[in-house]
């Protein structure tokens, strides 16, 4: 058992053994407004002996990703993920990456707060961007979103491939995916045959020169909607 001692000046978690936890499916917040939710949500959990499952080695900045459980007040109910808690609470948005993979439809289900088969799609995210529309996008640079559109082209490159919601440049937003995660979608079938036209959702950061571009974190960022 391990005991959350707090957070540092990045918001990454500090245990009182003096490690440091990224918790995984979590993005980084994003202005003073929401370190102060996350820190204050937090203050629950200090001082309760919580479960550490560790999921991959350090990053480079020393953080372990991993998730804190905490052991549920009766034997009927599951243990509490931390992670979960955070997004219902409002603290912190749902943003999957490679590690937090396995545990992305726990997360998904705390982000619309419902269950539901995994056919269907829930309530809008609060963080919901049109793709297609530019001033918006413009206003949301640099910021963790759900990117929502239909693609209108798929370009493959060497890289990366970009699922583009507008075929003219500059006039809707595109989703860059690694050569490595494209290799992944191709092997469960989307491909750029199958997913020219599709209604997609997204989360990422919304980056890129132009503040059009999202880099997709992982295959479990994208969700198709129809």
């Amino acid at each position: 058992m391990v005991r959350l001692a707090g957070s540092d000046a990045r918001g990454d978690l500090l245990l009182d053994d003096g490690r440091r936890i990224r918790l995984v499916g979590l993005a980084p917040r994003q202005d003073e407004a929401e370190t102060a939710r996350f820190v204050a949500a937090l203050a629950a959990w200090q001082g309760r002996d919580l479960r550490l499952v560790i999921l991959a080695e350090p990053d480079r900045w020393g953080r372990i990703p991993a998730r804190l459980l905490a052991e549920p007040d009766t034997q009927a109910t599951a243990p509490l993920d931390l992670s979960v808690a955070l997004i219902r609470s409002g603290a912190a948005w749902h943003l999957p990456d490679s590690v937090s993979s396995p545990c992305d439809a726990l997360l998904r289900a705390a982000a619309s707060n419902t269950t539901r088969p995994s056919r269907q799609i829930g309530p809008k995210p609060a963080n919901l961007v049109d793709g297609h529309d530019v001033a918006a996008l413009k206003v949301h640079a640099g910021r963790v979103i759900v990117l929502e559109g239909r693609i209108a082209s798929i370009g493959e490159r060497p890289q990366r491939s970009y699922l583009n919601f507008s075929r003219r440049r500059g006039a809707g937003a595109s989703v860059v995916v690694s050569r490595r995660l494209w290799r992944e979608m191709r092997e469960v079938g989307w491909t750029a045959r199958t997913l020219t036209g599709k209604r997609v959702w997204a989360r990422g950061v919304l980056s890129g020169p132009d503040g059009l571009s999202l880099e997709l974190p992982s295959r479990a960022a994208l969700e198709l909607i129809d």
